[in-house]
C-alpha cells in the first residue's frame, strides 16, 4: 500500500501538530494519495479535485474528509462504483490505522490506564511491589469451570490454589495409585496429593506437552521404556517420559498405563480451561526416534541414547502449536492459559560456554517469546505473567536456596491469576470462603 514519499527540494518534510504540512501542503496531499490509494483513475481525480479546493484542505483531517466525499460521489456512478468501493475500503483502513497510531500512547483508550507507563514512585506512581501487571482482564473462570493443568514444579502452586479455593479442578489421578502402587517420588502413600491433573510428572520442555496428547490420542505413541533404579534398599522402575513417577514393577507399569492414557484423554476432552507452565529451554532428545524426555538423564542407562538440545523459539512455537491442534481436534472450545515458570535452572548443560545465570536468562527469554507467539496466532489462548509477577513485581522473591519462590511472591501470582481470569462472582465467593 505504501509508496516512496516524494522529497521536497526546499528541505525536509515538516509536519505541524495537527498533522498537516508546514512546508508544502501539496506535497502532503501527494504523499497521502499515493500512500492510501492504488487505482490510477481515482488518484488522478483526487489530485485534480484537490488542486481546486486547496485552500480548504488545511490538514489531514480535512483532506481525508474531502477524499471520502469525492470517492462516495464517484460510487454513485454505476460504471465507477466497483473501483470506488475498493478505494473507499482502503481509505477506511488508513483512517483506522492512523487512529490506532494517534491513540497508541493515549491512556484514556486503554483498559488499564496504568499499564502504559513504567511505575515511577518519584512521579507519584506505585512501587513495583504493589503492581499486578495486568493490561486487560479476561474474566472467564467461574467456580464451576472445569480446569486442568500441567507443567513444571511451579504449576503445582496453581493446582493447589484452585483446589484450595473450591474450584472445579480436574484430577482423576493423585500422586499415588493404591491399585498398582505407582507413586510420584517424594509424596506419601498415606496422604496422596494432587499436583497436576494426571500423574504426568513434572514437564519442563514444550515437546513433553505435545507428546502427552499425541500419545494419549493415538497420534504418535511414545516408546515404552523402563529403567531399573535402586534407592537404598528399594528397587523400582522409571519411565523417562514421566519425570518422578516410580513404578514398583513392569507389570504395574502396564496395568497403570492404559488407565493413565484414558484419564489423560478425559481431562483434555472435558476441560474448559487448561493451564500450562513452561519451564526449560534445554532438553534431552531420545536419538532413536527424536522424542524428548522431560529432564536430564540422571540414570546413566540412557546416556548413550540421548543428545542435548537447546530449542529455538520456532521449535518451541511449533511444539506448542501441535499441542493445541491435537487437543482442539477433540475439544475445540478449550481455552489455554500459557505461563513461564520463574523458577530458574538447577543446572545448565551449556556450562562450557555459558554461566547458569546467563543460560537461564536465555531460556526464559526464548520461552517468553514463544509463549507470546502462540498467543498471537491462536484464539482463546492467553498469556499469564507469573514470571513477571515474581521477578519484577514481588518484594520478596527467593527462599534461602535462591531458586525456589518465596511464599509471598507465590501469593502475589495467585492474586494476579484471580484478578485476571476470574469472574466477579467467582472472586466474591473466594473472599467469602476466606472469612
Amino acid at each position: 500500500m505504501a509508496s516512496n514519499p516524494k522529497s521536497n527540494d526546499d528541505g525536509p518534510l515538516l509536519l505541524d501538530s495537527s498533522g498537516g504540512l508546514s512546508t508544502d501542503e501539496s506535497v502532503s496531499r501527494e504523499m497521502l494519495i499515493d500512500l492510501i490509494f492504488d487505482d490510477p483513475s481515482v488518484k488522478a481525480h483526487l489530485r485534480d479535485a484537490a488542486k481546486k479546493q486547496a485552500s480548504s484542505l488545511v490538514d489531514q483531517a480535512h483532506f481525508l474528509t474531502f477524499c471520502k466525499s469525492e470517492i462516495e460521489r464517484r460510487i454513485s456512478t454505476p460504471a465507477l462504483a466497483p473501483a470506488g468501493q475498493a478505494q473507499l475500503a482502503r481509505l477506511y483502513g488508513y483512517i483506522e490505522n492512523t487512529n490506532q497510531v494517534l491513540n497508541r500512547f493515549n491512556k484514556a483508550t486503554k483498559p488499564n490506564p496504568d499499564a502504559m507507563f513504567w511505575p515511577d514512585p518519584t512521579r507519584g506512581g506505585p512501587v513495583l511491589g504493589d503492581v499486578l501487571p495486568i493490561a486487560r482482564e479476561q474474566p472467564f473462570i467461574e467456580r464451576s469451570t472445569k480446569i486442568g493443568s500441567a507443567g513444571s514444579c511451579f504449576a503445582v502452586e496453581i493446582a493447589r490454589f484452585l483446589m484450595g479455593h473450591g474450584f472445579n479442578y480436574l484430577a482423576p489421578e493423585t500422586s499415588f495409585d493404591p491399585e498398582t502402587g505407582v507413586i510420584m517420588m517424594g509424596t506419601s502413600r498415606i496422604n496422596p496429593e494432587i499436583q497436576f491433573s494426571c500423574r504426568w510428572g513434572i514437564l519442563f520442555n514444550t515437546p513433553s506437552f505435545t507428546q502427552i496428547v499425541e500419545n494419549a490420542f493415538g497420534v504418535h505413541a511414545l516408546p515404552e521404556i523402563l529403567i531399573a533404579h535402586t534407592e537404598g534398599e528399594e528397587q523400582f522402575y522409571i519411565d523417562p517420559y514421566r519425570e518422578g513417577i516410580a513404578f514398583p514393577s513392569p507389570a504395574a507399569y502396564r496395568a497403570e498405563r492404559d488407565r493413565h492414557l484414558a484419564n489423560t484423554r478425559d481431562v483434555f476432552t472435558q476441560a474448559d480451561v487448561f493451564v500450562i507452565t513452561l519451564g526449560l529451554n534445554e532438553a534431552w532428545r531420545f536419538i532413536p526416534d527424536g522424542t524428548y524426555i522431560s529432564r536430564n538423564p540422571r540414570n546413566p542407562a540412557l546416556t548413550g541414547f540421548l543428545d542435548h538440545r537447546t530449542l529455538t523459539v520456532q521449535e518451541n512455537v511449533d511444539y506448542l502449536q501441535r499441542f493445541i491442534d491435537v487437543v482442539r481436534a477433540h475439544n475445540p472450545g478449550l481455552k489455554l492459559i500459557v505461563t513461564v515458570s520463574p523458577v530458574p535452572f538447577m543446572a545448565t548443560g551449556r556450562a562450557d560456554e555459558y554461566h547458569v545465570v546467563t543460560a537461564n536468562t536465555h531460556s526464559k527469554a526464548v520461552l517468553r517469546v514463544a509463549a507470546q507467539e502462540i498467543v498471537e496466532r491462536n484464539r482463546d489462548v492467553y498469556y499469564f505473567p507469573s514470571y513477571e509477577v515474581v521477578t519484577v513485581c514481588s518484594p520478596d522473591i527467593w527462599t534461602e536456596d535462591q531458586r525456589h519462590i518465596h511464599g509471598d511472591a507465590v501469593a502475589r501470582v495467585m492474586k494476579t491469576f484471580a484478578e485476571m481470569f476470574m469472574t466477579r462472582g467467582a472472586k466474591k465467593l473466594m473472599k467469602l470462603a476466606a472469612r
